[in-house]
This record gives C-alpha cells, structure tokens and sequence, in this order.
C-alpha cells in the first residue's frame, strides 16, 4: 500500500464474508478500482516463485532509506535478505500449522544459516514514496554483509519478549526517506506493544528445545 489510509482501506475491503469465510469480490473488486497500483502491487507478489521454507528465501524491503555518507550526500536504496542457500520449490503441504518453523529449527540444529544484505541504490526517477512500486532491474547493487542464524529461541524468556521494533529507530547515517509507512509503522507497532505488555503470558506454540529434543 502507498500509505496508511490505504491499508486501512485495503484492510476493510478484505474482510471475509460471514457467509463465505473469503472476501466479498464486489468490495474487493471496487476497493482495486480505485487504487489500480495496489492491483498491479499483488500481481507482482503472485508471480513470485515459493520457496521449500524461510531458510531459503528472500526477504525484500518495499520501503525505501536514505543513506548519508560522511560528505553528506544523501542516497536513496532499498535493500534484501538473499539466502546462501540455494532456492528449492515447496515439496508439498507440510505438517501442522506451524511446520515452518520448525523446519527452520530443524536446519539450524544442523548447521548456521546465512544471507547477504544486498543494498540497491535507486537510480534518477525511482520512486521513493511509493512502495508499490518497484524499481526497474539492473540497478547498482553493493553487498553490505552477511547475516549468520545460529540457533532459535522461542517466546519464554527470550531476548525480544520485552522490546518492540521501530522501523524509524535507524544507525548513525541512515534515516527515512518520504516513505509514509514505516512511520505509520511505529506508531501502530508502539500502540500494539503496549496493549499485549498488559496480556497474559502463554505458553509459545514453537520451541527449539522440545523439537531437538524430537530429533526434528
């Protein structure tokens, strides 16, 4: 989506039917009437090929960043996860609902998991606020580093339980561009933050000790 009013929108016209279970297509139908780029936006994401799992898939930004170097300049990109491991097409249906993690568990028991953040630097005319958009192919790209996956915590106790993420808390020499969604983003991260902080504690439906222990 373009924007926060968007979503929003996006996110009634998709509400299933009571009758159905799926989405009314006349709703559907005139909410991609009137916002034609978030049809071609879904397109593109149909067309993309599935991968067997999240250890060998790619993780896309939509939104953009602004890179500031030392002189100042200011240089618009987007950026990547892109797997060491090579891309295999899903073998089937896996078992039970959370089969994908624990498949991913199942990897890392059996060695360290990485990938690449590949940086692509926006060329003259790209669209920066605008995440429906994608950038033609063939621009600049610079690998920045390698992100290593050594092991997986689940909920209890982890290091993330007591944080939430802000996508416009950023390192010294980068900062949002016109973007509107990332701070859409934090104010709606923040807000869900504090209302689960006050919800009971349960117990996760994936952890990495009972599946080692299952010899996954």
């Amino acid at each position: 989506m373009r924007n926060a009013a968007d979503f929003n929108a996006f996110l009634l016209a998709s509400r299933p039917d009571p009758r159905t279970h799926r989405p009314d297509p006349s709703r559907m139908g005139g909410f991609l009437a009137r916002h034609p780029e978030t049809g071609r936006a879904l397109a593109l994401l149909k067309a993309r090929a599935l991968t067997s799992g999240f250890a060998n898939d790619t993780y896309n930004s939509l939104d953009s960043l602004i890179f500031v170097n030392a002189e100042g300049t200011a240089t618009a990109v987007r950026w990547a996860m892109v797997p060491e491991e090579a891309a295999r097409p899903p073998e089937g249906p896996g078992v039970g609902r959370d089969y994908l993690f624990h498949d991913l568990i199942g990897a890392l028991a059996r060695g360290p998991l990485r990938w690449h953040l590949v940086v692509t630097v926006a060329g003259p005319g790209d669209p920066t606020g605008d995440a429906t958009v994608p950038w033609p192919a063939g621009r600049r790209q610079v690998d920045a580093g390698t992100l290593t996956l050594v092991r997986a915590e689940s909920e209890e106790g982890g290091p993330c339980t007591g944080i939430t993420y802000d996508p416009l808390i950023l390192p010294e020499g980068m900062g949002p561009s016109d973007d509107p969604i990332p701070a859409a983003r934090s104010a709606v991260y923040a807000r869900s933050f504090t209302l689960r902080s006050g919800e009971a504690v349960t117990a996760s439906a994936v952890t990495g000790t009972a599946i080692r222990s299952g010899g996954q």
